[in-house]
């Protein structure tokens, strides 16, 4: 009996660690939510979905995915790994904001890819808030995504941690806010690579679009393509450089800047940025262009300028090589 006993404790004694070591749960290479039969109680796969983006994300293995099944609301989610939540034509997804809060906020680390696709972030009042926020990451990609009625910015690109970032977004709308549409203000010693193409910032209370190389050192490099910029309260797109910090260089084609009560295209502070315009409709904005001093404004010489209310300067031209 006394044999028994000792066998019975040892047994127990090595098993004791291994049982603390497991996790409550696995985590899973791909996740599901339902706003029909979803509970964050549940594991999150297909048969049993989770309720909300948090709960899915945080039962999801890194670089996995999170797949909407129905439309619905699916809350607020902060994000620190890489990761995708997809609706793939399921109906809206969507993120209320209110309160002051972020509908989505990205905080990873320095090699976090986060995509996301076919999501609404939309403020509903209560002291609405700011639709997205990129603390930290490497890559960000939006596509087929709104961003709406926040009563701060749509999308805020700001980096806060020294090292290179990646924005990417393609067929978004982000309007209606009281902010700008987008905004990129990155701290820090940065390398930051945007890419737009197809997106639409209409009716902000701000810009359209603004980069701030104010707060970083380092280097912004931004491509903007068939992009409509339009109705905004202050400017179409900016470029804010001072000297001694970002380096910010922006390129435009096909673009549509028009019935912007402030300015156009506009490139302030002390320099150094520099803000390029191809193929582009300009067209009844309260002014064409302002450009500061240590910042340069060009143009390829096919734009179409035409019905601003300070007469239609023409940036200087770029010189053929």
């Amino acid at each position: 009996m006394l044999k028994s006993i000792s066998t019975f404790l040892f047994a127990a004694a090595v098993l004791a660690p291994a049982l603390d070591a497991a996790p409550a749960q696995a985590q899973l290479a791909r996740t599901f939510v339902s706003a029909a039969i979803g509970n964050d109680a549940n594991n999150c796969d297909r048969p049993t979905p989770c309720r909300t983006f948090q709960g899915a994300h945080d039962k999801t293995n890194p670089d996995g995915e999170i797949t909407v099944l129905d439309a619905g609301g699916y809350g607020s989610v902060t994000i620190t790994k890489s990761i995708s939540i997809v609706n793939e034509g399921s109906g809206e997804a969507s993120v209320l904001v209110s309160g002051g809060a972020t509908g989505i906020t990205i905080s990873g680390g320095a090699a976090a890819y986060v995509n996301l696709r076919g999501i609404t972030v939309q403020g509903i009042g209560f002291g609405g808030g700011t639709g997205l926020r990129f603390n930290s990451g490497f890559s960000l990609t939006i596509t087929n995504c709104v961003f709406r009625n926040n009563t701060g910015d749509g999308i805020d690109f700001t980096p806060n941690v020294s090292g290179t970032s990646n924005l990417s977004i393609f067929n978004t709308l982000s309007a209606d806010n009281g902010g700008s549409g987008i905004d990129v203000t990155p701290a820090g010693q940065v390398t930051l690579r945007i890419a737009l193409d197809g997106v639409q910032l209409v009716n902000n209370s701000v810009d359209g679009m603004i980069i701030d190389g104010f707060q970083a050192s380092g280097s912004v490099n931004a491509s903007v393509m068939n992009t409509v910029s339009a109705n905004n309260g202050r400017d179409g797109i900016t470029v804010f450089a001072t000297t001694n910090n970002a380096q910010v260089n922006l390129m435009l084609m096909q673009c549509i800047i028009s019935n912007n009560i402030g300015t156009a295209l506009d490139a302030e502070g002390g320099g150094p940025g520099i803000l390029r315009v191809g193929q582009s409709i300009i067209s009844a904005n309260g002014r064409t262009l302002l450009v500061g001093s240590g910042n340069t404004l060009q143009s390829f010489g096919d734009n179409y300028i035409a019905g601003n209310a300070d007469g239609d300067p023409s940036p200087p031209l770029i010189a053929r090589k």
